[in-house]
C-alpha cells in the first residue's frame, strides 16, 4: 500500500511545505529541508518500509537529469554575455573543482576523515545525478553523497545570496557563479527566483562544474592513488 500512496505523498509534503515556505521565508523554513525531515520522520517513526517509498518514488528520481536540461532556457537568453566571459567562468570553475578536490583529499584527513569519506565528500558541490556517478567511480558511499549534495544545496538556496552581500559581492555575473559553483541546482533555482542574469552563469557554472568534476575528478583520484 504505502508504495502506491509514495509518490503523492512526498509532492503533498514538499507543497505544503512551500506554501509554508512562501508566507515565511525563513532560511530554517527551506522547502527542500522541511520536505527531507517531515519524510524521514513519516517513513521512519512508524517504521515503515524505505524500498517500498523508494521504489515508489522513482518516477521523480528519474527526472533528475532531463530536469538539468531545463536550465537551457536562461543559458540561451544571456548566451551574449555568456560568450564575453566564458574564459573567466571555466577558470573559475576549474578553480572550484580543484578546491574541491583538494578540500576532500588533503584538508579532510587532517581532521580525522579516512579515504572513503574523503571520496563521499569530494563531489557534494556537483548536481546529484553527476555526484553519485563520480562517487561510485572514486569509491566512495553514494548515499552519503546525495545527502552532502543536498545539504549544499540547502545552504547555498537558503543563505548563499545573503552571505555573498554580507562579504561585499556585488555584482551579479559574480554572485551567479560562485552559486553554481558551490549550490547546483538547488542553488541556481534560488538565483533564478530573484536574478535572470545571475541565474544565467549560475546555470553555466553548474554544467560546466559538472562536466570538469566528471572528467577531472576521477583524474586526481587516480594520480594521487
Amino acid at each position: 500500500m504505502f508504495l502506491y500512496l509514495s509518490l503523492p505523498l512526498t509532492i503533498l509534503v514538499f507543497f505544503a511545505c512551500r506554501y509554508l515556505y512562501m508566507i515565511k521565508p525563513w532560511p530554517i523554513l527551506n522547502p527542500v529541508l522541511l520536505s527531507i525531515v517531515f519524510l524521514v520522520l513519516i517513513i521512519y517513526l512508524p517504521n515503515l518500509d524505505y524500498e517500498q517509498y523508494k521504489l515508489g518514488t522513482y518516477p521523480l528520481t528519474a527526472l533528475l537529469e532531463p530536469a538539468v536540461v531545463v536550465l537551457a532556457l536562461p543559458l540561451y537568453r544571456q548566451l551574449h554575455m555568456l560568450r564575453e566571459k566564458l574564459n573567466h567562468i571555466l577558470l573559475a570553475c576549474l578553480l572550484s573543482v580543484i578546491t574541491a578536490f583538494v578540500s576532500a583529499f588533503y584538508i579532510m584527513p587532517l581532521f580525522g576523515a579516512d579515504m572513503l569519506t574523503s571520496a563521499s565528500f569530494a563531489p557534494q558541490s556537483v548536481t546529484t545525478p553527476i555526484a553519485m556517478e563520480i562517487s561510485k567511480s572514486l569509491h566512495g558511499i553514494v548515499s552519503l553523497t546525495a545527502a552532502m549534495v543536498i545539504f549544499a544545496g540547502i545552504i547555498g538556496s537558503s543563505i548563499g545570496l545573503s552571505f555573498l552581500t554580507l562579504v561585499g559581492v556585488t555584482n551579479r555575473q559574480a554572485r551567479g557563479i560562485a552559486i553554481g559553483c558551490a549550490s547546483h541546482a538547488l542553488g541556481t533555482a534560488k538565483v533564478l527566483e530573484v536574478d535572470s542574469i545571475a541565474g544565467a552563469f549560475s546555470s553555466v557554472a553548474l554544467i560546466l562544474c559538472a562536466i570538469l568534476s566528471a572528467l577531472l575528478m576521477p583524474l586526481f583520484y587516480s594520480i594521487l592513488y
